[in-house]
């Protein structure tokens, strides 16, 4: 099993040139908050309960910390639900 382009962006949508890439493929926008990379945790929690969840880890999660910090400020959104939370950083376990 290989990582898709759609699972590349979305690991590395907070670093250039992907977070264009992850837009030119939503149209022109980032997609809503909700179901971008925002937390490993929340990522983890997916794959041991949606059995068709088949993201996988792509290497640069290993070498690039740098994947997981929204350095440029990009506005990623905020989530829905009754407490909106902004999206910044990957939230870390």
């Amino acid at each position: 099993h290989y990582s898709s382009r759609p699972i590349v962006l979305y690991y590395l949508v907070r670093l250039p040139p992907f977070t264009y890439l992850a837009m030119d493929m939503q149209g022109g926008r980032l997609d809503i908050a909700d179901r971008l990379f925002r937390s490993i945790p929340e990522t983890w929690a997916s794959f041991q309960k949606v059995t068709g969840d088949v993201r996988e880890l792509i290497p640069e999660m290993f070498y690039l910390p740098s994947c997981l910090l929204n350095m440029n400020h990009f506005n990623l959104g905020k989530t829905q639900g009754p407490t909106p939370t902004e999206v910044q950083d990957v939230e870390l376990p």
